[in-house]
């Protein structure tokens, strides 16, 4: 495999099922936010680079497609590249495979890179001499829409939640996957029962820490099984960041 595409294989454990038996998608996510910093370090750009010169890589947009998920005990690989670079952005890819190699789905995201000290972007078409153009693969097929556009329509919050410790990450804001949590636990239970997540989608517009607090606004569709979501901080009406989930019916 070319070094343009990183691949990384994980097991899927018991503590990381669902009800349904499958892999939870809060740690699906991690899981793909895990292979995209391995491959930036086998490629020059990660943590060990990004903590001597105060930098950090920050998630803006995330879109996952599936057809299934790993069960118990179940080896899943993910393969990693990035398609394109620009000066503030850089979109990667995602392919998530079974042990026997058939394609499980599929994930597009968006980074940007900041100075932790400035908290401006970086410019990541000089980082380290333009060493990310090397890495960047435009051919390899990724067949799902990126992230979109997400209104919610509604006015009153479904739930004020605030960022408690284990809410905080490493750089000491609230964690991206945290987010995903809070809003898969809006969702009624008889909506997984009797359907399945195929399509989830999230864009981060701000930066939470320790002790903020939030409100999440959630709109549902009963007839599309579309699930909208929108968390703004509390009493600034900041919008945090905007969710969308597609269900449909079990094959």
């Amino acid at each position: 495999m070319s070094l343009k595409v990183g691949s990384f294989t994980f097991l899927a454990e018991s503590s990381q099922m669902d009800f349904t038996g499958k892999l939870m998608l809060s740690v699906f996510g991690n899981r793909l936010l895990d292979s995209a910093g391995m491959h930036a370090e086998k490629s020059g750009f990660g943590m060990a680079f990004l903590n001597e010169h105060h930098y950090t890589w920050v998630l803006s947009r995330l879109a996952i497609e599936w057809n299934d998920m790993p069960g118990q005990d179940r080896q899943y690989t993910v393969d990693t590249w990035i398609e394109s670079v620009k000066s503030l952005f850089s979109k990667r890819n995602f392919m998530i495979k079974g042990a026997d190699g058939h394609v499980m789905g599929y994930a597009r995201s968006i980074w940007a890179m900041i100075d932790v000290d400035t908290r401006r972007p970086v410019n990541l078409l000089t980082l380290r001499d333009g060493i990310m153009a090397e890495y960047v693969d435009s051919e390899k097929d990724c067949p799902i829409d990126g992230p979109g556009k997400i209104n919610v329509k509604a006015e009153t919050p479904a739930l004020t939640t605030e960022a408690q410790y284990t809410d905080i990450d490493i750089n000491g804001h609230f964690n991206s996957i945290r987010y995903i949590e809070r809003i898969l636990n809006l969702v009624p239970i008889d909506e997984f029962k009797t359907k399945r997540m195929s399509r989830f989608e999230i864009s981060y517009h701000s930066e939470s820490f320790y002790g903020d607090k939030f409100d999440i606004y959630y709109d549902n569709n009963p007839e599309t099984s579309l699930h909208l979501f929108e968390i703004r901080k509390h009493g600034s009406g900041d919008v945090v960041c905007k969710a969308k989930i597609c269900f449909e019916a079990r094959s």
